[in-house]
This record gives C-alpha cells, structure tokens and sequence, in this order.
C-alpha cells in the first residue's frame, strides 16, 4: 500500500521520513519546478526539536541554527532586547536537512509534479496510492479537490508584510535589531548563510510590490540608519494575514495536514512547527493501519486530536497579532508581547482523546500528554515503562497512551484495538 504525499514543505517532508523509515511505501510530491529558496518558518520550537531527533535531524538542524538575541528600537532609539524563545534557522535549511534524510530511506522529492484528481493522477501520470496527505500548503490543492470549506477570514489588505533574504552591512550580526513607532521593519541574521531575513510592515507596505529597492528605501525611511545597505536578495514575497481551518482532517483515504488544514498569524511562530507535529500523529497511525497492526479506526483519531490543537493555534496566534499590534501603537514593544511559554508546545496534548485512558490515579503525567521522558523512549515504536505498581504505555510519538496497573493489560495489539 503507498502513501502520496502532495507537498514537499515542512509538513509533507516529514511524513515522507515517518513513513518511509516505518517500512511504509511512500511517494513524495511538489508542483514547484524547483525546491523552497526561502527563510520563511525559520522559529523551531522546543517540541519539535524533539520530533525532530526522533527522525534523525536535530544535530544538523542545531548546527544550523541558533537562539538569537533581538535589539528593540522603539522611535528609532533602543529600548530593549528580547531572547528568541525557538531555535531561529532558515526554513530551506530544515527542509534540506528532512530531504536529505528521505534521500536515505530510498525517496526522492519529485518536482514539477501537479496533483490533478484525487485518482492520482499529476501532471506527470497517474500514481497508484491507497492513501493521498495533503501538506500542500493553505492554496492546497488537495483541498480544493475534496471540496472541504476552509473556514475563516482572510486581511482586508490593509495590514500587509513584506518579507525576504538579503545580505545586510553595517549592522552587528550577532543579533537581531527591529524597529517600530512607524510599523516594523525587522531584520534577523542566521548562523551559516550571509542572508538575513527581512519583515517589514508599514502604510506604504499595503500596495509595494517587494524588491531589494523597496526593502532599501523603507529601511531608509523607517530607520533612518546611515551606512546600512541590502544587497543580494534570494527570496523575496509578501504575506497578508489569513485566519482558516477546516473542520474535517480526513475525508475516506485523504488527508489534510499543515497549512492545509489551518492557517494563522505568523505571532508566536507556531505554522511550520504545527504541521510537522500533525504529520507525527498521522505517520505512526497510517503506518500501523498499513502494516496490519491496527484498523481504520485508528486514522479517525487524527482528526480528533489535532483538529483541537489547531483550533488552539488559530486563537492564541490571533490574540498574540492583537498584542504586537497594540504594544507597537503604544511604542511598548512589539513580537515580545505575544509571547508565551505555551508556544513551546510542551504543554499540549490529547487528554479527551479515546486513545488516552488513565486506569489507575498517580502523581506523574496523564495520558493524553507528552510523555517527560523524551530521550529514553523507543524510537518508532511503543514503549513500556514501569514505575513502581505504576505502568506507562507510551505512544510512537512520545504522548502517553495508557496509565495502568500490573493487573491492567498494556499490549500494543490490545491497546490498538481497543480503539
């Protein structure tokens, strides 16, 4: 049984990898005739982090990135500086390291290859796949096929940001530095590559069309700062702010994963990180589905799990843009007061889930939530951990699945099919 994989971002990059390490055929696809060139997603969070070293990558990724400190200039003068919460890397740089990784597992990302029916069939013939992931992003085609509404507002266009990689002199590259009072215009280093990411949101941003002259002149404008200078863009676009979801993750054998399924604000820098945690729930569910190991009840949980986390994105995203945009009106401030532990995203997890089940009360965690003991589970596969007259069945994706006592049966082949 193969697995298509439409979309060779972030999202669908990942499952490509869960997937094809678990022994699961799998087809990776993108329509773009080239890979992504941009820094675009480039905050990783702690969680991911550790999804991340499950696959196989955290060490590369490490060695690509780095936690950045962030000079704040409020009306040109220096207020105050804020420690970036994630590991701050490009986002083409993650997804070489996950492509490199596929590459070892025998797949290669097929490009310029179009998804044009739900049968399998892309520009480039007909692919025979018992299962189609759209990870295809929030134009998804995918989506679009399925006829699933995706629910939400888009901008009014009067708040638009322009974003990009360049090469920037005369600045320190051992931080960031952003400015607000007259919008934002933020620029942020990276550890190995000499472009810079660049965001800028101002009055003029809503109708410029992004170039290295218009980044140039609304650096002047805005800043003000003598002897900088932009030079050698590699990526350049515009983002306007989106608020949607769907309400169904999966329709028969198709399913819907990252930006597909839900897009929202950039504040807190939870997209990227979102979508590759929805591809680790489904990978490890589809994989035991195909194997034998479980029904097709169990693809049913994927919906039931993660469309309430993405539920929770979209509102805390949403309300950290209202406080960026307030604490920049209000000369305060401006990404540090979105902020939030939360956006780790140690926290959250699957306690109303049916493949959570406490059997027994005890101090440690429940099930449903992210089991602590990360770096002493089995990879790809359950683990069983005993503590005391206390048992602990945790998942393939490190979220505890069962608390139980010795008398209470904690098999896989039980707990699979229990649901």
């Amino acid at each position: 049984m193969t697995v298509l994989v439409v979309g060779a971002g972030p999202t669908g990059l990942a499952l490509g990898v869960d997937l094809a390490r678990r022994g699961v055929p799998v087809r990776v696809i993108d329509k773009a005739p080239e890979h992504f060139p941009g820094s675009r997603g480039k905050g990783i969070q702690d969680r991911t982090l550790e999804v991340l070293a499950d696959l196989g990558i955290r060490d590369a990724v490490l060695a690509e990135g780095r936690h950045t400190t962030m000079r704040v200039y409020v009306n040109r003068e220096f207020s105050h500086q804020v420690e970036s919460g994630s590991l701050i890397t490009p986002q083409w740089k993650l997804e070489e390291a996950l492509r490199d990784k596929l590459a070892e597992h025998g797949v290669k990302v097929e490009l310029n290859t179009e998804l044009l029916d739900l049968d399998g069939t892309t520009s480039r013939g007909k692919i025979d796949a018992d299962y189609i992931v759209g990870c295809d992003g929030g134009r998804s085609t995918v989506r679009k096929l399925l006829g699933v509404p995706f629910e939400g507002v888009s901008s009014d266009g009067s708040q638009v940001m322009l974003l990009g990689d360049a090469e920037v002199s005369g600045l320190d590259a051992g931080c960031g530095h952003m400015w607000t009072g007259q919008g934002l215009y933020a620029l942020t280093p990276f550890r190995t590559v000499p472009q810079w990411q660049v965001q800028i949101v101002s009055a003029a941003t809503a109708t410029m069309e992004p170039s290295l002259e218009s980044f140039q002149r609304l650096f002047d404008d805005m800043v003000g700062l003598p002897g900088v200078k932009l030079s050698n863009p590699t990526w350049l676009s515009t983002y306007r702010v989106n608020i949607r979801m769907v309400r169904k993750f999966r329709v028969g054998n198709v399913f819907l994963a990252g930006d597909a399924a839900h897009v929202h604000p950039p504040a807190g820098g939870l997209g990227l990180n979102t979508g590759i945690q929805d591809s680790y729930n489904l990978g490890w569910k589809l994989a035991a589905v195909i194997n034998g190991e479980a029904g097709d009840a169990l693809l049913d949980t994927y919906e039931l799990e993660r469309r309430p986390i993405a539920e929770w994105t979209l509102g805390t995203s949403s309300e950290g843009l209202r406080k960026i945009t307030a604490a920049m009106a209000n000369g305060t401030g401006a990404i540090e007061a979105a902020a939030s532990p939360e956006h780790k995203q140690l926290g959250l997890g699957y306690p109303d889930s049916p493949l959570s089940r406490n059997l027994v009360d005890w101090d440690g965690p429940k099930a449903g939530f992210r089991a602590p003991w990360q770096e002493s589970l089995r990879r790809q596969d359950f683990t069983l951990l005993t503590f005391d007259d206390v048992r602990v069945l945790v998942r393939p994706d490190g979220y505890i699945g069962v608390v139980g006592g010795p008398g209470d049966d904690l098999s896989v082949p039980t707990y699979l099919m229990d649901k």
